[in-house]
């Protein structure tokens, strides 16, 4: 048990150095496009209909109304879809942290050792899903919508297998599961996005 319990304190740790680590290539780095690749197919026009039909499709009508309605009558893309896409990483990191917070308040490795490790999956699960954002955050600046939504549907997978732990923990009173909704609701947006972009172009 205690080698064991040295060998998860270490993989945790290493995670932790992971997540600092993507915090501050995000402060130091911004998504800079290239001016050429916005071309008439990515074109679409935020309008009140345009915001209607991507905001009924979503976890969260009104947060996404509300980030929508900043755009109207500028382009879909890139700045809404870059907005979007900023909410949902800093939504990942800030869960992520929390998570550490509950995890070092769990003084009693014994007792709490299976909620200890559920929270030590879900942050890897948050670091898995940051990175993935970040890897879609790079097809973004080249203007490539559909590998961004695939991307961004990996990371929701990887939040989902977070929910799957937690749901094993019947005393979980972190709130985690609340803000694992909060990151599917901002993800639903950041994909309904792409799914408009996707129509409005023929992608390969």
């Amino acid at each position: 048990m205690t080698k064991l319990s040295l060998l998860s304190s270490f993989l945790f740790f290493l995670i932790l150095l992971t997540i600092s680590a993507t915090a501050n290539c995000s402060k130091n780095e911004s998504i800079t496009f290239n001016p050429g690749i916005v071309k008439a197919p990515l074109v679409v026009i935020v309008t009140d209909e345009v915001i209607q039909n991507i905001c009924y499709k979503t976890g969260d009508y009104n947060t996404c109304q509300h980030i929508l309605n900043q755009f109207k009558g500028k382009t879909l893309f890139p700045k809404p879809l870059a907005n979007v896409m900023a909410q949902v990483k800093r939504h990942a990191k800030t869960t992520a942290k929390k998570i550490v917070r509950v995890y070092d308040g769990m003084k009693d490795q014994h007792r709490f050792f299976e909620m200890r490790d559920a929270y030590r999956k879900c942050l890897k699960d948050y670091t898995d899903a940051m990175n993935e954002l970040t890897k879609a955050e790079k097809s973004m600046a080249d203007a490539k919508i559909k590998p961004v939504r695939e991307y961004a549907l990996n990371a929701l997978n990887k939040v989902r297998s977070c929910d799957q732990e937690l749901a094993k923990q019947w005393h979980e009173a972190s709130g985690l599961t609340h803000d694992n909704k909060k990151f599917y609701d901002l993800s639903s947006i950041l994909m309904v996005i792409c799914g408009t972009l996707k129509m409005s172009i023929r992608i390969d």
